[in-house]
């Protein structure tokens, strides 16, 4: 696998990894914020489903394990095949 694209995978795999905890952070800013702004009690909807959850997890993780399990194993070179102009009859 070619370095640019392994790289790739690895990146978006990470941030794919990271996104519950960055939206789990983001969910408690907010509720503090409000909070912290005088509200006795707040109710915010949209809090990431465990099943979107699992499933950035195992779509982050199968893209790094792509990437390095890939760029791991030795490129196969195609043989150089004579041109047919070369070949005498």
């Amino acid at each position: 696998m070619k370095t640019p694209v392994a790289v790739t995978l690895i990146i978006a795999g990470a941030l794919i990894i990271i996104t519950p905890a960055i939206s789990d952070y983001l969910y408690e800013r907010n509720i503090v914020a409000l909070l912290t702004h005088g509200f006795n009690s707040v109710t915010l909807d949209g809090k990431m489903g465990d099943l979107y959850r699992i499933g950035c997890w195992l779509a982050g993780g199968f893209m790094v394990a792509f990437a390095v399990i890939f760029s791991l194993r030795p490129t196969v070179e195609l043989a150089q095949q004579p041109s047919p102009a070369s070949q005498t009859a």
